[in-house]
């Protein structure tokens, strides 16, 4: 999960053809509609990215008409497009910080603002996990997140995420580009990112667990998906054939009441991005085609090989385009971009800017 509110500088600010009530900012290299003349050019202000849940406050009752949930009980900020152009998030004058703390930039001030993370999984985590009401309630805070995976790992290993494996989230390129240009030969293996909710199985001391993408879970869709495509027996099975003690497999489930079924598949579908070996290092992007086509799941869709980092304009607008799938033959948009070097080790995603726009206005 991305940070959701933090101290930065205005980029740049460039008009809008046809408005001159409202110019796009940039801001940690995202594209954000402000009023004009609201701000300048190196102005400190604070970014708040998309997926936020701001608390109804009267500092936040201009976004009412455009931006509140009731449903969430507070302003949700999601990319939206206006003027012929995508917002993504929302520029706010340091003034709606509490007085008398100093900030600086790069500072995260998630929990200064009360802001909580949108979560649209959360509902159908909720039926399968062992999880007591009050940390149902404590985990929508992020504060609460850090602090509970920082001092309670016994804990965590027990009822939540496994302590030896990295979640899936990838960073966003906006975010990271500036770390991963200074590596321009590094090669990648781009692959279409698949909307959908994610999934992973382990065998830890021979015993076979599925988890959310937050905690281990007995019940829904990741449990159905393991047994659609018999994942306990052939998981067991590998691990006795190469003598390990434990491994996992990371994936993205879509199909029937998943994140609207875009793709229109008629059955649960499993696609696979990620593997762990048995001395808790990831499997390599070859490793874990040879695993999948031995699980008889495919691997997300493979789009290029040994592509290099390039201008990141360029990187975002390309990751717009179609998916390899189509619903009743009919062109489905592309999510956008998971980049990853085969080693596993550097992996980030390119989200697409008209997607996020498209699939939020589908969604509602």
């Amino acid at each position: 999960m991305h940070d959701l509110a933090v101290i930065s500088k205005i980029q740049s600010i460039t008009p809008i053809e046809g408005k001159d009530r409202i110019v796009l900012a940039k801001v940690e290299n995202y594209d954000t509609i402000i009023q004009k003349d609201e701000f300048n050019v190196g102005d400190t202000v604070i970014y708040v990215f998309y997926d936020a849940i701001l608390p109804e406050k009267p500092e936040y009752e201009f976004l009412r008409k455009r931006c509140w949930s009731a449903k969430w009980n507070g302003f949700r900020i999601r990319p939206m497009k206006m003027g012929g152009v995508v917002s993504e998030g929302l520029v706010l004058p340091m003034s709606v910080l509490p007085e008398g703390k100093k900030y600086k930039i790069g500072q995260v001030v998630t929990d200064d603002l009360e802001i909580r993370y949108y979560d649209p999984d959360a509902q159908l985590e909720a039926q399968s996990k062992k999880r007591s009401k009050f940390l149902d309630y404590m985990f929508q805070y992020a504060w609460f997140r850090k602090f509970y995976r920082k001092f309670f790992k016994k804990a965590r290993a027990k009822e939540g995420y496994p302590i030896w494996i990295d979640k899936s989230d990838e960073e966003n390129i906006e975010k990271c580009y500036e770390d991963v240009s200074r590596y321009p030969e590094t090669k990648y293996i781009v692959s279409e990112k698949m909307e959908g909710m994610a999934v992973t199985f382990t065998i830890e001391k021979g015993k076979f667990k599925v988890y959310s993408h937050n905690f281990n879970v007995l019940a829904g869709a990741w449990v159905e998906v393991a047994k659609l495509y018999g994942l306990e027996k052939k998981l067991k099975t590998e691990c006795q054939k190469k003598h390990l003690k434990s491994i996992a497999i990371q994936g993205e489930i879509c199909g029937p009441n998943i994140q609207g079924n875009i793709y229109g598949f008629k059955t649960l579908q499993l696609f696979l991005y990620g593997g762990w070996h048995d001395d808790h290092t990831r499997l390599t992007w070859t490793e874990l085609e040879l695993l999948a086509k031995y699980l008889g799941t495919p691997t997300v869709p493979v789009l290029k090989r040994d592509q290099k980092i390039y201008e990141l304009n360029q990187m975002v607008k390309d990751c717009e385009g179609e998916s390899v799938f189509k619903n009743n033959n009919k062109p489905v948009p592309r999510e956008g971009l998971v980049w990853r070097t085969e080693d596993g080790k550097v992996h980030f995603k390119n989200k697409s800017r008209a997607y996020k726009a498209w699939f939020d206005k589908k969604e509602n």
